[in-house]
C-alpha cells in the first residue's frame, strides 16, 4: 500500500492518518503545523489535535525507510514534476487572490464606516454651534434676568460654556469692573496733557536710517502659511504671533528659538494679546481669538510646555480682532455678526464676558465688525467694522458715543489706533488708497495719507511716544506724527504683511506677513 503526506506529497517514515479528514500526514509534519497554527488542520482548516491522529501500520515490525523519490530519468517526468509545481503555484496563487480580495473588502467597509462617523459627528457639531448662537441670541433679547438652564444629571459638561454661565449683560459693566475703568481712566486722563515722549525715545533722524535687520523665517508652519497677528511681550524680549495654521507661537528673540507652541484653536487665529505683567519670566496671560469663535486665555504652568489653556470662550460668531484694556484686566473683542464683548481677565481661569453690545440700529444688517482699539485712558474704543464706518463706544455703559463715516466706499475697516495723547485716531480699510486721521476733539477727518496706486494696507499703528505711525500692508512705511512725512520704507517683503508691533521707545518695528517671517525693521548698528 502507497501513502503519501498531504502536507510534503512524499511517502511519509510514520504515517498518520486524521480520524477527522482521512489525511495522510508525516506525523513530525502535522504537530509542527498544529502548532504553529493554533490546532488547526493545514488542509480543512478544522480543529485537530494530537489524540485525533491515528498512527498507520503499513508492514508489520520495525518500519523502514521509505526509498527515495527517483531521479527525473526522463523528459517525461521532468514536465510531469514541472506540471504538478505549475498546479501548486497557481492554486497558491488563487488563494492569495482570494485572500488580498478579502481584505480590500474588509477595509471599504471600514473607510465607508469611519467616512459616516465623521459626517454625523461634523453634522452634530453643526447644529451645536446653531443651538448656541440660538441661545446667545434669546439672551441678548431677554436681557440679563434670564439664565439659562442647568444641563441634565449626569450630561457631559462643555469646557465652552464659559460665556453662557458668565454674568454677561448689555446694562454696562459690573461694578468692580467699571471701578477699575473708572481709576484706570482717571489716572491717565490726569497726566495726558503732560504726557511727552520719554527722553530714550527715537528721533526722527533715526526712523529715517530704519532698514531691514534681523529676519526669522518658517515661524509657522506652511498649512497654510502665514503670520495673521503679532504682539510684543516682556519689553520686546518675547513676540507673540497668531498663524494661519490655527496656532500661537510664543518666540524668545534672545536665543531666537520658541518658548512654546500653543494648540487649540480649529481655525485662522485672527489676535494674539500679552499681558503687561510677569509671572515665571513670561507674561501673566496671553490671549488669542480665532474664527472658530472663540477666545482661550492662557497662563504659566511651570512646566516645559510654558502654557495651558486655562479658560476657553465661545462667543457664538467669527472673532476678527481684540484689544487689551490700559489695566491689563479687560479685553474686547470684534465678532463677524456685529457684536462686540468685553472679558473680564482678571479672574484668570474664571475669565468671563461680562458686556456685550451691538452696532446702532441704523446699521445695515449683516454688517460686521472687523476692527477695535481702545482709547490710550480706556475709558472708550472704537469698532471698525465691514460699512466701511467708525463707531467709539463707552465701556462703562457700552454705549455708542461717536460715529464716523470712515473709509465711504472701501471694503472693511481693516485696523485701528488711537495716538498717546488720546486727540488722534488713525484707520485704514480694505481696498482704500488713504489712510484717514480723525481728531477725537472736533470728531471730524483732519487728515489723509495718500498711498501709491495698488498699495493695500492691513495695520496702522501709532508707537508709544506718539511720534510715528506705522503703515503696514504691500510694504512697510513709518510717517510721522501730524506733519504725515513718509520716514522711511521697506518692501523685502516677499508677500502681504498682516501685523505690526512697535519696539520699546520706538527703536524698532517688527512686520510679519503670509511669507511666515518676523522682519525687524531698526537703524543699522554702528561698526
Amino acid at each position: 500500500m502507497s501513502l503519501f503526506c498531504s502536507i510534503s506529497g512524499t511517502q511519509p517514515l510514520h504515517p498518520v492518518v486524521s480520524s477527522k479528514s482521512g489525511h495522510v500526514y508525516e506525523k513530525d509534519l502535522i504537530l509542527k503545523a498544529l502548532a504553529n497554527n493554533d490546532g488547526k488542520d493545514p488542509i480543512t482548516a478544522e480543529q485537530l489535535a494530537e489524540d485525533d491522529l491515528i498512527e498507520v501500520k503499513t508492514a508489520p515490525g520495525q518500519p523502514t525507510a521509505p526509498p527515495r523519490a527517483p531521479t527525473f530519468t526522463s523528459v517525461p517526468s521532468l514536465l510531469h514534476t514541472l506540471q504538478q509545481e505549475w498546479d501548486s503555484t497557481m492554486l497558491e496563487c488563487l488563494e492569495l487572490r482570494r485572500e488580498s480580495s478579502e481584505l480590500r473588502q474588509e477595509l471599504s467597509h471600514a473607510l465607508y464606516k469611519e467616512d459616516a462617523a465623521m459626517r454625523v459627528l461634523a453634522r452634530v457639531t453643526r447644529e451645536r454651534d446653531e443651538a448656541r448662537e440660538a441661545l446667545a441670541s434669546v439672551q441678548a433679547t431677554l436681557g440679563p434676568g434670564y439664565s439659562a438652564p442647568a444641563p441634565a444629571a449626569g450630561g457631559a459638561e462643555d469646557a465652552q460654556m464659559d460665556v453662557e454661565e458668565s454674568a454677561a449683560s448689555s446694562e454696562g459693566l459690573p461694578a468692580d469692573a467699571k471701578q477699575r475703568v473708572e481709576q484706570t481712566a482717571a489716572t491717565l486722563s490726569a497726566g495726558r496733557k503732560k504726557r511727552k515722549p520719554s527722553p530714550e525715545a527715537a528721533t526722527i533722524d533715526e526712523v529715517k536710517a530704519f532698514v531691514q535687520g534681523t529676519t526669522i523665517p518658517s515661524v509657522h508652519t506652511t498649512k497654510p502659511p502665514g503670520v495673521a497677528a503679532l504682539t510684543l511681550a516682556k519689553n520686546g524680549e518675547l513676540f507673540v504671533s497668531g498663524g494661519m495654521d490655527k496656532n500661537v507661537i510664543v518666540f524668545d528673540r534672545s536665543t531666537s528659538k520658541p518658548v512654546a507652541t500653543l494648540k487649540g484653536h480649529t481655525k485662522k487665529v485672527t489676535a494674539v494679546l500679552a499681558s503687561t505683567e510677569q509671572s515665571d519670566d513670561l507674561p501673566s496671560f496671553l490671549v488669542s481669538a480665532s474664527l472658530d469663535k472663540s477666545v482661550r486665555v492662557w497662563t504659566p504652568n511651570g512646566k516645559k510646555t510654558a502654557y495651558d489653556c486655562s479658560a476657553n470662550l465661545s462667543l457664538g460668531a467669527e472673532v476678527n480682532a481684540l484689544a487689551l484694556h490700559p489695566s491689563n484686566s479687560l479685553a474686547v473683542a470684534a465678532l463677524a455678526d456685529g457684536s462686540w464683548a468685553v472679558i473680564d481677565l482678571a479672574a484668570g481661569d474664571k475669565a468671563a464676558v461680562v458686556l456685550t453690545g451691538a452696532l446702532p440700529a441704523g446699521a445695515e444688517e449683516g454688517t460686521a465688525n472687523s476692527a477695535v482699539a481702545f482709547h490710550p485712558d480706556g475709558g472708550m474704543f472704537g469698532v471698525g467694522s465691514s460699512d466701511a464706518k467708525i463707531r467709539v463706544f463707552e465701556i462703562a455703559s457700552g454705549k455708542c458715543a461717536a460715529e464716523f463715516d470712515g473709509h465711504a466706499g472701501a471694503g472693511p475697516v481693516t485696523s485701528l489706533s488711537f495716538s498717546e495723547n488720546g486727540y488722534t485716531l488713525a484707520s485704514s480699510a480694505q481696498g482704500s488708497q488713504q489712510v484717514k486721521i480723525w481728531d477725537l476733539r472736533k470728531l471730524s477727518n483732519s487728515a489723509n495719507i495718500d498711498l501709491d496706486e495698488g498699495v493695500s494696507v492691513s495695520v496702522v499703528a501709532f508707537d508709544p511716544s506718539a511720534q510715528f505711525l506705522a503703515v503696514v500692508g504691500s510694504d512697510a512705511r513709518v510717517y510721522a506724527y501730524k506733519s504725515w512725512e513718509l520716514l522711511a520704507k521697506s518692501d523685502d517683503n516677499a508677500a502681504e504683511l498682516t501685523s505690526t508691533a512697535w519696539g520699546s521707545n520706538a527703536h524698532e518695528l517688527l512686520v510679519a506677513g503670509l511669507d511666515r517671517t518676523v522682519r525687524v525693521l531698526s537703524k543699522p548698528a554702528a561698526e
